[in-house]
């Protein structure tokens, strides 16, 4: 197999995938800051993380319509240019409702653009390579998302604002698209109301279900567990710093990134319907055995368990998704992948928070009752149904 990492087009995913999930990881550390300066409470705080996901859910299928019918490159341009604007000026809002106003057009500007990049690698790549370039696009997420808290802490000793001038770097990766950005060749488009049909068609047929389903439940428990609950246990048990907290959660990306890596090698011999339903075991055993750990240091098991399983969950079910639908209809089929992502990220911690009230370790020991559950339900959809039909 020839290096797909080496493929302009492809590079050029990959800057649109670390623009895409830019959005809250580079900024978070730089809350506390935006506390003091606006004067406002660490849960008003939160709603920069909401303000940013939440227009996804509701924006992200319009997207992926409007890029099948008029194509990949009018639409991501556009975005990429809103994103990185509204998050620039972010460095400038005078208020914190103006802040909030900002990250709300960001996040309309964020929530196509992974959608777009593994539509593009879709477009491009059959067979074994386009799990390959999955697996790529996975590890190279997975090594953005570690970085980025490192860098915008780094970066906001200068000054809160400072995280969110970085934001600007989606302007020249839209300049590049502009030049460079290769527009897939699909079949001509169908009558809107076919199209319409067919996206509904897809939208509820079983396998974009089982697919929507294994999004949410991942992101969900990510976002729950390890992103929200993680810092939690580890303060109140070890008094671990900022740190160690953040050096611990970007092991787990590490991992990630090295077993999406080989996602090239593992479609050869697995589906990946069985690659992202094995994924759900890694995410059981690393939420299960997070409250057993005795010190920080053996933290790094669960850590490692829970990043195989987000390693063997994600890309396949990326790659699982654009096979059940034609090219012409791709984007808008990607786009229920991102509500079903964008749903997980906003509910994972109000769920978690739930469970929080019988203790903190209920929240790891349900987390992975319900990713073992997870598991059961996946394997038996398969065992009872098979692999799904590639039918682009």
């Amino acid at each position: 197999m020839r290096s797909l990492y080496a493929e302009r087009r492809l590079q050029l995913v990959f800057g649109v995938t670390m623009m895409g999930v830019m959005g809250v990881s580079l900024v978070s550390p730089v809350f506390p800051a935006v506390v003091e300066h606006f004067g406002i409470s660490d849960r008003q705080v939160g709603l920069l993380v909401t303000a940013y996901t939440l227009p996804g859910i509701f924006v992200a299928l319009a997207i992926g319509v409007l890029a099948d019918r008029y194509g990949r490159k009018v639409v991501l341009i556009p975005l990429l240019a809103l994103f990185g604007f509204a998050g620039t000026g972010g460095a400038l809002a005078p208020d914190f409702r103006t802040l909030v106003a900002l990250r709300i057009l960001q996040g309309i500007g964020g929530a196509g653009l992974v959608t777009l990049s593994i539509t593009l690698i879709g477009d491009y790549y059959d067979g074994p390579e386009r799990g390959a370039a999955m697996g790529l696009n996975a590890s190279v997420l997975s090594v953005a998302t570690a970085t980025y808290p490192f860098v915008g802490g780094a970066v906001g000793t200068v000054g809160w604002y400072a995280p969110f001038v970085l934001f600007g770097l989606a302007v020249p990766i839209a300049i590049w698209a502009l030049v460079a950005l290769v527009e897939p060749t699909h079949e001509e488009p169908v009558a809107f109301r076919e199209y319409i049909e067919q996206v509904a068609a897809i939208a509820a047929s079983p396998d974009t279900i089982l697919g929507g389903f294994a999004a949410f439940l991942a992101f969900t428990l990510l976002y729950g567990g390890v992103i929200t609950y993680l810092p939690v246990l580890l303060e109140a048990r070890f008094s671990a710093s900022s740190l160690v907290i953040g050096g611990l959660q970007s092991s787990m990306s590490v991992v990630v990134a090295v077993i999406a890596s080989q996602t090239g090698a593992l479609v050869e011999r697995f589906s990946e319907q069985s690659l992202f339903t094995v994924g759900f075991l890694g995410y059981g055993a690393g939420l299960l055995t997070v409250p057993l750990a005795p010190d920080p240091v053996w933290v790094l098991v669960p850590m490692a368990l829970f990043g195989l399983g987000h390693g063997l969950v994600v890309p396949n079910v990326q790659t699982f998704m654009t096979t059940l639908a034609p090219d012409q209809f791709r984007a808008a089929t990607m786009s229920l992948y991102n509500v079903s992502l964008r749903l997980g990220q906003t509910l994972g911690p109000v769920g978690f928070g739930l469970v929080y009230v019988f203790g903190l370790d209920s929240v790891f020991f349900v987390g992975g009752v319900v990713a073992m559950t997870g598991f059961l339900v996946l394997a038996g959809w398969e065992r009872m149904t098979g692999p799904a039909a590639d039918v682009s």
